[in-house]
């Protein structure tokens, strides 16, 4: 199926509903925004997870590398997006690695994720190349984020997400089980949580990146399964 943007908003050739495409966003039609300015200081910034809906806002977990160790701050905020904590922090050759939460406020991102019909994927990041943003859902709540983006900055393309971000893999992994098994009954999923993404690496002799993105990859897949079983 070809997808593209015109000037009405989304489109599609013939009736099959997207299930997950991939906007991006070219450095030149973003740089404007003040957020996206302030947020280029660091090196990148992937999406890892979401959190829900939080007094109205959309709370996500994002990974941000820095060269300088330096990364806004909880309590930081800046056209609607907050820093609210930063959950760990290490170190890798050169770079610094920081995992944080930030809160989207609800006039930001509307009423598009509060219906629990549209998700945001892995491979969604922000870098000096540009804005990636990965999203699954719904057809018509795909449609009205879409047009709302547009309305907003130009947009480069639109194309289905890409398998080799682990975006529309039909199951979960090996590696993926056992983590998500290891989080569950060590406690990340009790509130509060009982252990943390630092924690979870030093059991499994992994690091601390991979287990966050593999334990939201695994998350993303059982949350569409769920739903595939709901239609």
């Amino acid at each position: 199926m070809t997808i593209f943007l015109t000037s009405r908003g989304y489109s599609g050739m013939g009736q099959t509903t997207m299930r997950a495409v991939r906007i991006e966003c070219s450095p030149t039609s973003i740089r404007h925004d003040s957020r996206i300015e302030k947020a280029l200081e660091s090196v990148s910034w992937d999406y890892r997870g979401s959190l829900g809906i939080i007094n109205g806002k959309l709370r996500i977990m994002v990974e941000c590398i820095t060269t300088d160790s330096q990364c806004p701050q909880p309590g930081y905020s800046i056209g609607g997006v907050s820093v609210v904590e930063i959950l760990e922090e290490w170190a890798s050759e050169y770079l610094t690695h920081h995992l944080l939460i930030l809160d989207f406020n609800s006039d930001l991102i509307g009423n598009f994720f509060s219906n629990n019909d549209l998700c945001i994927l892995s491979g969604t990041n922000l870098t000096s190349s540009g804005l990636v943003l990965q999203l699954s859902g719904r057809k018509s709540s795909m449609v009205n984020l879409l047009n709302s983006i547009q309305n907003r900055m130009p947009v480069e393309r639109i194309v289905r997400a890409r398998n080799s971000k682990g975006i529309t893999n039909t199951s979960t992994t090996l590696q993926q089980h056992k983590i998500i098994k290891l989080a569950h009954n060590s406690g990340w999923y009790e509130v509060p949580k009982k252990t943390s993404i630092r924690d979870l690496a030093v059991k499994l002799g992994l690091s601390k990146s991979t287990v966050a993105e593999q334990l939201v990859k695994a998350e993303g897949e059982i949350v569409k399964q769920f739903l595939d079983k709901s239609k």
